[in-house]
């Protein structure tokens, strides 16, 4: 029988937990390890279980989320309809309303905002895959012309959009849900309320992506590259930002997607190539891995003002879009003599180089000046 106390505040230890817990479900978005196969079907099988529904017949592993996206979208007849719900949304439901008769609203929170804590980089990863599947049309019709498995849910889903791999599947950033409520079973011993979970768990640590049916259950390798910057976006200055076992990549600059050309062949970023480019945030890309100084160098960008804080450049493209940067100067010289040049991108409707530099500081041009004349 299950107790029926309540749980109002968090030990020290159990307050140290939370760390611990948010740091093990941090590696685990993150794993770049090839997938336990076997532990992933045991997890789905056990899910399956607890949700009372009869295992797959069947695994089928994909190399990528793209290749899920390809082969769970012709799910067919024999495959059956689409569990998800059955085995996540409901449980989660379920663990979710039982566990908040225990917990006092603070404790959930914090237990929330720590082991839960959204991770930037497996969220942008996530985003990047649903950006490249291709968006398709499902109408009514094509569902029945190709005798999908008959489905109420299905129909209404169809009507309102919401299929394909963002509602169909789910990921590591799906998952990471998971980690709070494995901390509430394993420290405050809230083992009846999460036992519905316990099959996800084992997935969550074994796979990457997974679309479960009635007969079948795909599932997908985790990647093998996941790469970012110090804020956590999609990052790689040498190789692709993110891959998969199948090959299928993403290249990026500090959170952009950019062609895969201007990560491995920088040197083949010229000022027409950037001229040429349409998109503004890549053209941002290009000239910051040219670098701004060899961009001004090249002819990039005209001078607009000078004064006793720098150079101001500006760029402007006839589809008013405009770039411009702040030269300054570091004040204290190398061991060789040489002081260092340094550009500082800056909005582009900034008329001088003080208010440049004012601008980097959050400051106004007086504000600048006092701070300087103080200092």
């Amino acid at each position: 029988m299950r107790a029926s106390f309540s749980i109002d505040a968090l030990t020290s230890e159990q307050t140290a937990a939370l760390g611990r817990h948010r740091a093990r479900w941090a590696a685990i978005g993150r794993s770049t390890e090839p997938a336990n196969r076997a532990g992933a079907e045991e997890g789905v099988r056990l899910a399956y279980r607890l949700a009372g529904l009869a295992p797959p017949v069947r695994f089928v592993w994909c190399g990528s989320p793209l290749a899920l996206a390809r082969l769970g979208g012709c799910a067919s007849c024999a495959d059956g309809v689409n569990v998800k719900s059955a085995i996540l949304d409901r449980p989660l439901r379920k663990v979710a309303a039982a566990v908040g008769d225990r917990l006092k609203r603070r404790v959930q929170a914090m237990v929330e905002s720590t082991v839960n804590a959204a991770d930037v980089l497996v969220a942008a990863a996530a985003q990047s895959v649903l950006r490249a599947v291709p968006r398709e049309e499902v109408t009514l019709l094509r569902y029945l012309r190709e005798a999908r498995p008959p489905s109420l849910a299905f129909a209404l889903r169809t009507l309102l959009g919401r299929c394909g791999l963002r509602y169909d599947a789910a990921g590591q950033h799906d998952l990471a849900v998971l980690g709070g409520y494995e901390y509430l079973r394993n420290v405050l011993g809230l083992r009846e309320e999460t036992a519905p979970l316990i099959g996800l768990w084992q997935v969550a640590m074994s796979a990457g992506w997974l679309q479960p049916h009635e007969n079948v259950c795909w599932l997908v390798e985790r990647p093998r590259i996941l790469r970012g910057d110090a804020q956590d976006r999609l990052h790689s200055t040498s190789g692709p930002a993110l891959q998969f076992a199948d090959g299928w990549s993403v290249w990026a600059w500090k959170g952009v997607e950019v062609p895969r050309w201007l990560i491995e062949r920088p040197e083949r970023i010229t000022l027409a190539a950037i001229d040429d480019e349409d998109d503004v945030q890549v053209r941002r890309c290009m000239i910051e891995i040219m670098t701004p100084a060899r961009f001004v160098k090249l002819g990039g960008a005209m001078r607009i003002a000078e004064d006793e804080t720098g150079i101001l450049w500006r760029k402007i493209w006839l589809t008013y879009d405009a770039w411009a940067a702040v030269e300054v100067i570091n004040a204290t010289p190398e061991p060789d003599g040489t002081h260092k040049h340094y550009f500082l991108q800056v909005p582009p409707d900034m008329r001088s180089a003080r208010e440049a530099v004012a601008w980097t500081y959050g400051l106004s041009p007086k504000a600048y000046l006092r701070l300087v004349a103080r200092t």
